[in-house]
């Protein structure tokens, strides 16, 4: 299995913390009367909202997908998922992304036998073994140890590639049977994309956990392939970003960053996102009492609180009301999972009407 640098640093941090890393997850509150993004044209009909709906992600060390339900995320302690998911598709034994499409079907990524895997919506209503769907294989260097997932508008697919430092696209076509196609776009030059987030104006925003970075490219940078030069770049400000890894959009466009290095959430606003420099962040979150330990994945809910997910098996929930000034601010919901580890990314079924294309 191949060991990679942020599953290694992760591993150490835990160490040297004195913690086993349990799984951690994130789930929005959700409103029933909000859009659930079902696409009515797509090859599935909807799921069933109490089979289906809640917080997705993957464990690495207990390979499997895992769901919380929205009533799971009410109050604090330890909890157990609500919906398990092995399968013989993938490894699923790292740092895995998932992400959803319109029509309700998981992609996973499997970052350490670099494979895609889809599973339609009826198979995400029971725990169990099941094989994907779609079952996506490397063309040469098309997957190289993926870590993270989003669709853009179109219904295209991006992966980040962390080990050879590319984006790369797959159009819904390629989506829709398994096998290893050539991405539609291909693009090189990013030292180690970890995270992926999509703005209100279809630009697409990149982690970089190497160089302590963040990019963008612009719709329609997206069209094309080679060594892009990014529509701009944020980088790093006297430690600002320090392995910077989970990224995501709130409803007013501000940009959040979760830093395994320093332990924080830091927040950058729209007009900082305009050009490219290394803008001191507009907020920074910091730990408190074991907070923001390892954090690595990011989400809101429908009603602007942000749920991090950690290292050390916390998934916290922050409410809206804390996130406008810097400060060390306690979670209003703490919970914690037995039996799994290394968590990397999350995604919520149905996604919050209110936000960009996370």
């Amino acid at each position: 299995m191949r060991s990679g640098i942020l599953p290694t640093m992760i591993r150490t941090f835990i160490r040297e913390a004195g913690f086993v890393l349990l799984v951690t997850a994130t789930v929005l509150l959700l409103v029933v009367t909000m859009s659930c993004g079902y696409d009515s044209n797509g090859p599935y009909g909807p799921p069933s909202p109490s089979a289906v709906e809640g917080l997705w992600t993957s464990s690495g060390s207990n390979p499997a997908v895992l769901r919380l339900a929205a009533s799971q995320l009410l109050a604090t302690g330890p909890i157990t998922p609500a919906t398990a998911i092995t399968s013989s598709s993938a490894a699923l034994s790292d740092l895995n992304g998932i992400a959803f499409d319109a029509n309700g079907t998981l992609w996973v990524t499997s970052e350490s036998d670099s494979t895609l895997v889809g599973f339609a919506p009826t198979l995400l209503s029971r725990s169990g073994s099941t094989a994907g769907t779609i079952v996506i294989s490397r063309n040469n260097s098309s997957l190289s140890a993926p870590m993270a997932l989003a669709f853009d508008r179109k219904h295209r697919l991006w992966v980040a590639n962390s080990e050879n430092g590319t984006l790369v696209r797959f159009d819904p076509a390629q989506l829709a049977a398994s096998g290893s196609p050539v991405p539609a776009v291909t693009i090189s030059g990013l030292g180690r994309p970890a995270g992926l987030a999509f703005d209100a104006a279809g630009s697409l925003w990149v982690s970089d956990s190497r160089r302590f970075k963040l990019a963008s490219f612009s719709e329609a940078q997206l069209e094309t392939s080679g060594f892009l030069v990014p529509r701009v770049v944020i980088s790093s400000l006297a430690g600002s970003m320090a392995t910077p890894s989970g990224i995501a959009f709130d409803a007013d466009g501000n940009l959040w960053v979760s830093n395994i290095g320093n332990q924080t959430v830091v927040g950058f606003t729209p007009a900082q996102l305009a050009a490219t420099g290394s803008p001191a962040p507009h907020v920074v979150l910091s730990a408190n009492a074991g907070s923001l330990s390892i954090p690595t994945g990011l989400a809101f809910d429908a009603e602007g609180s942000l749920w991090v997910m950690g290292g050390t098996g916390a998934l916290e929930k922050f409410p809206k009301a804390s996130l406008g000034v810097s400060g060390a601010p306690a979670p209003s919901v703490r919970l914690t999972f037995t039996n799994y580890t290394l968590f990397w990314n999350v995604a919520f079924w149905p996604k919050p009407a209110v936000l960009p294309l996370n």
